[in-house]
């Protein structure tokens, strides 16, 4: 059985004066090798509440390592910057290359978890609003799916020829909405550069082989910025108002999607979707147009269900090192700058680049837009409602639900 720290001060004091033997007997025959350690921890020990037990866990087998993990951790935090803990497993690794007897070491997700308990750390998260899905939403449901099925059954499209675009809203402050901080802390302070409501569209767009279809992001300016040199994998456009609108939709039908011969795509109830010139085009270019009905984009978006988060969580990351241990400019008074469009627009074709397709493939199954028609791939289930923050930012939808599934 386990001991209190009262009770092991005890045995130790009795075989100070009698023995090592003398007070196993007298203990109920508790071990001797356990009788000589607890001498050795008599200070340990009497340091503990008296009720305290085994501490099992406790000891570290790399002090010097953890160490050094937990000063990075604090200097991080002690400039508002936010922690997670599949950075701190990774730098553990980096750091694991500079320390002795660190051979096997692997920071497994094990190991990330008994390190935040030997050092008091939680991880700490801002709650949100979960989108909740209309009363009818059995409803809807039903009925786009099987709009989806009639026409996948009518055209035998390929999968490289269904397609989803999404606009979402990115910020230029983009801090982890959690982080890890010492228990019991009352406030979570979490650093920025002050431009939290700084915002600009990017609206992304993949096809049901797991495709990714070039970025296209639109910034709040009224003229293009000189002398920046955009990554050639991105396209990069400008509105007052920072948002896609008939226009700039048409532009990204005719720089994007055109280029494919005729398919599927797949679009939220934005109201700029249901706009006559941007049916008219997509009949132009032989594209069946099915519309996603309000509140639903939780349960039948693929770019919402499984790619969304991934990408967001990836940019934060970007951004964050970037705030941490990237280049600053400032203010004349003090404030600092966020970063540059070129900073921006990079990190977002890099994180697109680096997306596994499988994820996108994995949407569009759990959708029930892609799983094979015979029926083999029934099994896979719609997304359940959750409380990521994938939806965060949506576009205002149009408040008309009558015929939003379907152009014929």
């Amino acid at each position: 059985r386990s001991y209190t720290s009262a009770e092991k001060l005890k045995v130790v004091s009795f075989a100070a004066a009698y023995g090592n033997r003398a007070a196993s007997r007298e203990f109920d025959g508790i071990a001797k090798s356990n009788i000589r350690l607890w001498r050795r921890q008599k200070k340990h020990l009497q340091a503990l509440p008296r009720m305290k037990m085994a501490e099992r866990g406790k000891s570290a087998a790399y002090p010097e390592l953890e160490a050094m993990l937990v000063e990075w951790i604090a200097e991080h935090r002690q400039q508002g910057g936010s922690v997670s803990i599949v950075e701190v497993r990774m730098k553990a690794l980096t750091i694991a290359k500079m320390c002795a007897n660190t051979a096997g070491f692997k920071a497994s997700h094990g190991w990330g978890n008994r390190f935040m308990n030997r050092h008091s750390l939680s991880v700490q998260h801002r709650t949100t609003i979960t989108q909740k899905l209309p009363m009818d939403s059995d409803t809807k449901l039903l009925q786009f799916q099987k709009f989806i099925i009639k026409l996948r059954k009518q055209h035998c499209y390929d999968l490289s020829l269904i397609g989803n675009a999404d606009q979402t809203l990115l910020n230029f402050d983009n801090p982890y909405n959690r982080t890890l901080e010492v228990k019991g802390s009352k406030t979570v302070s979490i650093a920025t550069t002050g431009h939290e409501t700084s915002r600009f569209t990017v609206m992304l767009a993949c096809t049901a082989d797991g495709t990714k279809l070039p970025p296209y992001i639109v910034f709040k300016r009224k003229t293009m910025p000189k002398n920046v040199i955009f990554p050639n994998t991105v396209h990069v456009h400008i509105h007052p108002k920072g948002w896609i609108d008939e226009a700039l939709m048409l532009n990204w039908l005719q720089t994007v999607w055109a280029k494919r011969l005729g398919g599927l795509m797949i679009l939220d109830a934005f109201r700029c979707h249901h706009m006559p010139s941007i049916q008219k085009r997509l009949q132009q270019d032989k594209t069946d147009l099915a519309i996603i009905p309000g509140g639903m984009t939780k349960t039948l978006q693929p770019l919402d269900v499984t790619v969304n988060k991934p990408m967001k969580d990836a940019f934060c990351r970007k951004w964050n090192t970037w705030l941490l241990e990237g280049e600053h400019t400032f203010t004349a008074g003090g404030r600092m700058r966020t970063p540059t469009l070129q900073d921006v627009t990079q990190w977002i074709a890099d994180v697109w680049a680096e997306l596994d397709p499988a994820i996108i493939r994995k949407g569009f199954l759990k959708c029930r837009i892609s799983n094979a028609m015979d029926g083999s791939e029934d099994d896979a289930l719609l997304m359940d409602p959750s409380d990521d923050e994938s939806s965060e930012g949506e576009l205002p939808v149009c408040e008309d639900d009558n015929d939003l599934y379907y152009l014929d």
